[in-house]
């Protein structure tokens, strides 16, 4: 998370020095704004809703003192450092008896406000943290028990377990699942929540403070990562998403037992879409590849992706996406990627097409992304391999 900043300080020089001397970057800080009065302030944290704010006391309009008293009242309430060239008790002790982090004299020392920063830093990450435990705690509750001690806030968030099955568990295997859940919760979700159940079976729970119709697209492309980047067998089942905690207790039970469809269905992937899609599409799996395959083969000198492909075996683009890997190895654009490569090998050493002319015939408009294509694969370009024994 970056902490939002803003510096409030009626003499401009000193906004600009505030702004050069701090390594802001390297406290996860970011300076998004600046006043030069407490009035012009107020409505900056208003709107912004900043962690931070250091601000100069003596200011026209608006002192830093009564900046102070009155972001007091905002429902978020940013910590607030005091700056002053007034070496008296009486600004310190005003400040600090409403709420003030801390109080700087100046001509500002850099470092000293750097060791500020960090104690702000700290306090906000052992909050977080907090934060956190007691919320994992809570959705542990609602899992188990179905009990929502959750207040109204918490339980706007949106909900979506995952339940995960490693086939052989070792300590090794454990140790990378948990090692990817730190890197998912540091890149992309910090509202990521693990669980483990049996010796073999976790459950991870993501939440959403926004409606996101994507929510669930992005989970199961997570796991389809998490499969491809873990060197362990493993089943996963993503389970259909909702608000509040009130559910979570049905959702985790549904969850589980479409992980037992996994391994009936012998997939590494499933979601209630895919088994709906399983027992919907008027193609067995193999007999949707196979007609895939031969779509691909009589289609690949055009520009098509995995959409069209779709609408012809009648599945969705996830189950699809899952499908083929399992049935292939590869993913979708990789096996279209060497089907191409493969044509493109036979006519160069065939014919003397130009490159250009080649590219087109094998659904490439653009020579130059071809050539990159064709290196990559081959490992030479294609009048190399033209020339080539």
């Amino acid at each position: 998370m970056t902490y939002k900043v803003v510096l409030v300080d009626d003499e401009s020089l000193i906004l600009k020095s505030i702004s050069k001397i701090i390594d802001w970057k390297a406290f996860n800080c970011q300076i998004v704004g600046t006043a030069n009065d407490g009035q012009d302030a107020y409505s900056l944290i208003h709107d912004i809703h900043p962690e931070i704010v250091i601000t100069d006391i003596c200011m026209p309009e608006m002192t830093g003192l009564e900046l102070l008293k009155k972001v007091q009242t905002l429902q978020v309430r940013p910590e607030v450092i005091l700056l002053s060239g007034h070496n008296e008790f009486k600004y310190a002790r005003e400040g600090l008896q409403n709420n003030a982090f801390d109080y700087i004299l100046k001509p500002i020392d850099h470092e000293e406000l750097e060791k500020c920063l960090q104690r702000v830093i700290v306090k906000f990450e052992d909050v977080k943290k907090k934060e956190y435990e007691y919320r994992k705690h809570l959705i542990y509750e609602a899992l188990t028990i179905g009990k929502d001690n959750s207040s109204p806030s918490i339980d706007d968030y949106h909900y979506l377990i995952v339940a995960l099955q490693l086939n052989k568990t070792s300590a090794s295997d454990e140790q990378q699942l948990r090692e990817w859940i730190k890197k998912e919760r540091e890149d992309h979700f910090s509202d990521l929540f693990f669980y483990k159940f049996e010796s073999s079976r976790y459950v991870i729970v993501y939440t959403h403070s926004k409606e996101d119709i994507n929510f669930t697209t992005t989970v199961k492309s997570a796991m389809q990562k998490l499969i491809e980047q873990i060197n362990a067998h493993m089943k996963i089942a993503v389970g259909k998403g909702g608000i509040g905690m009130n559910g979570l207790t049905v959702s985790f039970q549904t969850t589980c037992k479409l992980l037992e469809s996994a391994t009936f269905l012998k997939m590494n992937l499933v979601s209630e879409e895919d088994i709906k899609n399983e027992y919907r599409t008027k193609y067995s799996p193999d007999a949707a590849i196979k007609k895939a395959k031969s779509y691909l083969q009589e289609n690949f000198t055009k520009e098509i992706g995995i959409e069209a492909v779709c609408e012809v075996v009648d599945l969705s683009v996830s189950y699809f996406s899952v499908l083929f890997k399992q049935k292939t190895g590869v993913t979708f654009l990789e096996y279209l990627t060497n089907l191409r490569m493969e044509h493109a090998c036979v006519l160069l050493k065939t014919t003397d097409l130009k490159t250009y002319e080649i590219a087109n015939m094998v659904g490439y408009s653009d020579q130059r992304y071809f050539s990159q294509v064709f290196k990559k694969r081959m490992h030479v370009t294609p009048s190399q391999y033209r020339t080539s024994d």
